[in-house]
């Protein structure tokens, strides 16, 4: 009992949190985007860096504003909006 309680429920409850931590670097991200169109706005800076947990997330100013990070799978993300 404990076996089919266990092997059923954990593979569900690591692609649970697997999918909140990836929710939870995307919202830092977003803020990310955020902080530097504010930093833009009031000093003109075009790029910029800030860590959250552990994690760099790199903004610049191009075309368009993206940031990059480096999720917790060592996989390279990058947002941009316009």
């Amino acid at each position: 009992m404990v076996f089919i309680l266990f092997g059923s429920l954990l593979p569900v409850m690591i692609g649970i949190q697997q999918s909140l931590q990836v929710k939870k670097e995307r919202v830092s991200a977003f803020e990310t985007l955020h902080e530097a169109a504010r930093e833009i706005s009031a000093t003109g800076k075009l790029q910029g860096q800030r860590q959250v947990n552990n994690i760099f997330y790199s903004w610049k100013m191009e075309e368009q504003l993206c940031v990059e990070y480096v999720d917790y799978k060592e996989q390279r993300r990058r947002i941009c909006i316009e």
